[in-house]
């Protein structure tokens, strides 16, 4: 039986591995997709560096310089799910908050109806002298 050996990975995949994983991580990073062309994208507005990630192919870039590399398959896919697995966390936590302000705003409106149902009436105490 034959048994393919696992090939190490080259010390600049490491590098965008980590990179990938410490910007998926980061909510300051802006995390987009072009679902037609499946190209994930992190974008760091502060540093001015952006990834692209496509299939097979890393592009990195800042201000000065572009890294553009051809990787395997198997590699950008990760990558890609890193990304989108970070990306539904932050859509989670968003449902999530927008979900408790809906319901804030019920409770407040339920409270201002039930007070404006209910008014507080005051009642003169005419003592006689």
């Amino acid at each position: 039986m034959f048994t393919f050996k696992k090939k190490a990975i080259k010390e600049d995949a490491k590098f965008i591995i980590d990179i990938v994983s410490n910007y998926s991580n980061d909510e300051s990073i802006k995390k987009l997709i072009s679902p037609i062309s499946d190209e994930y994208f992190l974008i760091d507005d502060k540093n001015k560096i952006s990834i692209c990630i496509s299939d097979g192919e890393v592009t990195l870039s800042n201000h000065a310089f572009l890294y553009k590399k051809l990787f395997n398959l198997s590699l950008t896919d990760r990558l890609k799910k890193q990304i989108k697995e970070a990306m539904e966390q932050e859509m989670q936590f968003l449902k999530e908050s927008l979900f408790k302000n809906e319901t804030e705003l019920l409770s407040k409106i339920l409270n201002l109806s039930t007070k404006k149902n209910n008014p507080y009436i005051i009642k003169p105490n005419f003592k006689t002298s």
